[in-house]
C-alpha cells in the first residue's frame, strides 16, 4: 500500500515531476522528454516501447496472483502548453521549467507550469514504485496532445485493443470524475499579403492585453472577453468613423485551447486623426470593461504613438482580416440539452501571426456531439469566401461519450468516497480529450477520466494542489486494487 503519511506522497511526486520539469516539452517537441520517459520507466523495471513519433508505451506485470485481472490503461499526454509572463525570458524549445512550492502549492516562475499533463506522468512513475495489488498494467503517454494530438492519432490501435479499462489522468479537478468530452476540429484561415508603399504620417501600437485567458473548453461559458476579438472591435471603430489606416503587423494569442490574453497591432493613418483614433480604442476599452468587467477586471486595450513604417498592407488585405476576425464568433453558440451547465457548441478565435507575407489566424471550434460539430464545420468555407481567405482544416477530434454500463465508473467511484469522505461529482466536460480518439479505435474501452487540482492551465498562473495529487495517487492505486477483485 501507499505510505499513510500523505506528506510522503507528496514529495515523492514531486520529485518525479521535477525530473519531467527539468526537460522541454513543447508541443511537437517532445524527442527530449520522451526519451528520458523511456529511461525513467525502464529504471522502474516496465517493459518500454518507444514509436515513430515519440509516443511511449510500457507494460507493467501484474503483482502475484493477480494475473487474471483485466488489462487497465493508465494514460496521459507528454507535452505542455509553454506561455510565460510578458517580459519573462523563455525559450520553451531549450528552458527547463523553474519550480515554485509554497506549501502544498506548486506553481513555475513565470511560466505555465505543465502540470497538465506532466503531473499525469509524475504519479505514474510514483505509483509504480510503491506495493499494490494490481493486474497487468499498460502506461502510454502521448506527444502533441495540446495542439494537433499527434501522438493519439498515431498510436497503433493494438495498444488499446486489448485492454479492458482505461484510466485517463488528464482532468483537472480532483473531486470530478469525467464521463464523456467534447470534439474538435483544427481550422486555420491564411491570406497572402501585399505590401505597399506607406501613404500615411502618423501611426499607432493598438494593444489589447491583461485579459484573462485560460482554456478554451473549459472555461469558454465563463464571460471572458477575447483580446483578439477585443483588437478587431477598437479597428473597426476607425472603420466606423471613417479614419483611413493600414495595417502593418498584427498577432495574438498563444494556442488553440487558450484564450488569447494579449493582442497587438500597428497601423498606419494620418497624423491629423491620431487624437481621434485614441480617442475610439479608448472608447473600446470602456466597452469591454462594461460588457466583461465583473470578470475580465484586468482588461486594458490601449493606443501609443509608434515610428511611422516605409511599408503597410494593401487596403484590400487590412479589410479582410478585421472583416474575418469580426465575423468568427468566439464563445459559446449553444449550451448542452441535457445538462443545462454544458456547452455543447463553441468555437475560440486562437491565434494570429504573420510569417513570410502570408497571415493566419486560427480558429478552434468544440462541441460534444460529432454531427454538431460537421454541421458547423460546413459554414466555415463561406466565412472565407466573403473575406477571401483560404480555409485549411485538419482531421476531425471525435467526442468521447458515456458508457452507461461502465463496471470502472462505480469501482472508482466507491474509491473516492473512501479516499475523500464524500462522493465526487461525475461529469462530462467541454473539453477535449484524447479519449475520443481512443473510443473511436477500441470501443470496448471502459474509460473513465481523473486528475488532481490544476488551476489556470495554459497560462502563466497554472499551479497545481499537491495534497490533491497525493488523494488521486491513493485512488488509482486503491482501484487497481479493486480492479483484480
Amino acid at each position: 500500500m501507499l505510505p499513510t503519511n500523505q506528506n510522503d506522497i507528496i514529495d515523492g511526486i514531486v520529485k518525479e515531476f521535477s525530473g519531467m520539469a527539468a526537460h522541454p516539452r513543447k508541443s511537437g517537441h517532445e524527442k527530449e522528454v520522451s526519451d528520458y520517459i523511456v529511461k525513467r520507466l525502464q529504471e522502474l523495471g516496465a517493459t518500454v516501447h518507444q514509436d515513430a513519433v515519440n509516443n511511449v508505451i510500457a507494460d507493467v506485470p501484474a503483482t502475484k496472483g493477480c494475473e487474471a485481472a483485466p488489462l487497465t490503461l493508465l494514460q496521459g499526454h507528454m507535452d505542455m502548453v509553454c506561455v510565460a509572463k510578458p517580459g519573462v525570458a523563455y525559450d520553451p524549445l531549450k528552458d527547463p521549467i523553474k519550480l515554485v512550492r509554497e506549501g502544498n502549492v506548486l506553481r513555475a516562475d513565470g511560466t505555465s507550469l505543465g502540470a497538465d499533463d506532466g503531473m499525469a506522468e509524475a504519479i505514474c512513475f510514483y505509483l509504480l514504485q510503491q506495493d499494490f495489488a494490481h493486474g497487468l498494467l499498460r502506461l502510454i503517454f502521448t506527444v502533441d496532445e495540446e495542439v494537433n494530438t499527434t501522438g493519439a492519432m498515431n498510436l497503433d490501435p493494438k495498444w488499446l485493443q486489448d485492454a479492458t479499462y482505461l484510466i485517463n489522468c488528464d482532468s483537472e479537478a480532483l473531486d470530478t470524475i469525467v464521463v464523456a468530452s467534447a470534439g474538435s476540429l483544427h481550422t486555420d484561415f491564411t491570406r497572402t499579403v501585399t505590401f505597399e508603399a506607406n501613404p500615411f504620417d502618423g501611426a499607432l501600437e493598438v494593444t489589447a492585453k491583461g485579459f484573462l485567458g485560460g482554456h478554451s473548453g473549459e472555461t469558454i461559458n465563463k464571460g471572458k472577453s477575447n483580446a483578439l476579438k477585443a483588437l478587431a472591435q477598437a479597428l473597426e471603430r476607425l472603420t466606423r468613423a471613417a479614419i483611413p489606416y493600414r495595417l502593418v503587423d498584427a498577432k495574438g494569442g498563444a494556442a488553440a485551447n487558450a484564450i488569447p490574453s494579449e493582442a497587438k497591432t500597428v497601423i498606419a493613418l494620418p497624423k491629423a486623426q491620431l487624437e481621434k483614433a485614441n480617442a475610439l480604442v479608448a472608447a473600446e476599452e470602456q466597452s469591454q470593461k462594461a460588457i466583461y468587467g465583473t470578470v475580465e477586471t484586468t482588461l486594458q486595450v490601449k493606443a501609443e504613438d509608434t515610428a511611422v513604417p516605409a511599408q503597410v498592407w494593401s487596403q484590400a488585405d487590412t479589410e479582410a482580416l478585421v472583416n474575418l476576425l469580426l465575423l468568427l464568433h468566439t464563445g459559446v453558440f449553444a449550451m448542452n440539452q441535457h445538462l443545462s451547465t454544458l456547452p455543447d457548441l463553441s468555437a475560440n478565435l486562437a491565434t494570429l501571426h504573420l510569417e513570410d507575407h502570408t497571415v493566419k489566424v486560427e480558429y478552434f471550434p468544440r462541441s460534444s456531439s460529432n454531427e454538431r460539430l460537421e454541421e458547423f464545420a460546413r459554414t466555415l468555407p463561406v466565412y472565407a469566401r466573403v473575406t477571401g481567405f483560404a480555409l485549411h482544416t485538419g482531421a476531425p477530434f471525435s467526442a468521447w461519450k458515456e458508457n452507461t454500463h461502465s463496471r470502472l465508473l462505480p469501482v472508482i467511484r466507491s474509491t473516492y468516497e473512501r479516499v475523500l469522505g464524500q462522493a465526487p461529482k461525475v461529469e462530462a466536460i467541454h473539453g477535449g480529450l484524447e479519449t475520443g480518439l481512443f473510443y473511436a479505435v477500441a470501443p470496448q474501452l471502459d474509460i473513465v477520466s481523473v486528475g488532481p487540482d490544476t488551476h489556470a492551465i495554459h497560462s502563466p498562473e497554472e499551479s497545481v494542489d499537491l495534497a490533491s495529487c497525493a488523494q488521486l495517487a491513493r485512488i488509482i492505486a486503491e482501484t487497481l486494487e479493486e480492479l483484480t477483485k
